[in-house]
């Protein structure tokens, strides 16, 4: 028997606007235990029905909203009909460079709050937000792999990293974006082992790396100084903090036949940063693609402050004439406010917009949830 939740009126506008969050203050009353993960039926002022939703276990956002239609019945057969529709809505898209490193779900706008699952050749891994889908993970996991013809699907967990179904992936995967090949970490790496989310941003921004010396900021394991040396970059300069990172990006420099012209430094990025400066180095190209600056609730400028700083930081290694490729994935960061940083930053020196960068087609956006677009960036050219 679900749980019933009456929301406020003003939550009926939001709702009816298919936003998949119920804030804590749009609940009016409960009837039921509102145990995590429990089915919940939301219903309007009047009783009538709006959608139903699982108990997230958040306190500020203590409900996700997974159906509008009010027939449906949340039991492992939809989950595994929800997974099988979101590989389907994936079949025939133009993903660019060609490649077998595809997001299969993504979080709410496949219908799936909170829940990613990456595709790397003939396995997938999952992670999520929260633990309110973990009663339907193998459903879902059979609905992927039925529908993807899958060895095996992974859940990254920091209790310990298990399999829902199949065979557990290698300790690392090989896998391509056009010509480029790319060892990864299934079950070690950052987020699910890969950034699918740059891929066709990688093909944009080596665009402009002909002959150029480029710096590659939070390099991870190297994915775009190689496309940058593979599509003729004079040389590249890789940092980042993580050694396990840094061990990927040189086997896949190795991989691709451009390690010479490449050096990869263990580093905090904001200090070695700020000692290129003091040595007087500048570069062509700047690559800079940081980790999400999360601010506390209510703090966003926090985090506007550590972008500005670090867009800062950067420009002042841009050569007259160069290029800073420059990136935010935060929902939290609109469009508009990261140009409003990148131009802070950029001061008096002239700043030219090339390239607007996104998120590509395989993690599709919600405009009734707007934190599903993430991924923000610019190609900039500085006088």
């Amino acid at each position: 028997m679900a749980d019933i939740v009456t929301v406020t009126k003003r939550a009926l506008q939001p709702l009816n606007s298919r936003r998949p969050w119920v804030d804590a203050g749009m609940i009016e009353r409960t009837r039921g235990a509102a145990h995590l993960g429990a089915a919940v039926r939301l219903v309007g002022p009047r009783g009538e029905f709006l959608a139903w939703g699982l108990w997230s276990g958040e306190p500020r956002f203590p409900i996700r909203v997974i159906s509008w239609e009010p027939d449906t019945t949340l039991d492992p057969s939809f989950f595994h009909a929800a997974a099988a529709a979101a590989v389907q809505r994936r079949v025939g898209l133009p993903l660019t460079p060609e490649t077998d490193a595809v997001r299969l779900i993504f979080g709410e706008a496949d219908g799936l709050p909170g829940l990613v699952a990456d595709r790397y050749g003939e396995y997938a891994v999952l992670t999520r937000e929260g633990r309110f889908l973990d009663p339907y993970l193998i459903a879902i996991a059979s609905g992927l792999t039925e529908s993807a013809s899958l060895a095996g699907v992974l859940l990254r967990d920091d209790a310990g990293n298990r399999v829902l179904a199949g065979v557990a992936p290698p300790e690392t995967l090989t896998i391509r974006e056009g010509e480029l090949r790319f060892e990864i970490d299934p079950h070690e790496g950052q987020k699910t082992g890969w950034f699918c989310d740059q891929r066709q941003n990688r093909l944009r921004v080596t665009a402009y790396a002909g002959g150029a010396d480029v710096l590659d900021v939070f390099c991870y394991t190297g994915g775009f100084s190689v496309a940058a040396l593979r599509s003729g970059a004079s040389s590249a300069r890789l940092l980042d903090s993580s050694a396990a990172a840094l061990a990927l990006a040189q086997r896949n420099l190795t991989l691709n036949d451009c390690p010479e012209a490449a050096t990869p430094e263990r580093c905090d990025a904001m200090d070695r940063l700020r000692s290129l400066a003091k040595e007087g180095l500048s570069f062509d190209l700047v690559i800079l693609d940081p980790p999400k600056l999360q601010p506390p609730h209510g703090k966003a400028d926090r985090a506007e402050a550590a972008y500005l700083s670090l867009q800062g930081l950067a420009m002042k290694l841009v050569r007259p004439g160069g290029r800073l490729a420059t990136f935010s994935c935060s929902g939290a960061m609109s469009r508009a406010r990261f140009d409003g940083v990148v131009a802070k930053a950029a001061g008096a020196r002239p700043c030219r917009v090339l390239e607007r960068l996104a998120q590509p087609p395989d993690h599709p956006i919600l405009l009734s949830h707007p934190k599903s677009e993430y991924l923000t960036g610019l190609i900039v050219e500085l006088g």
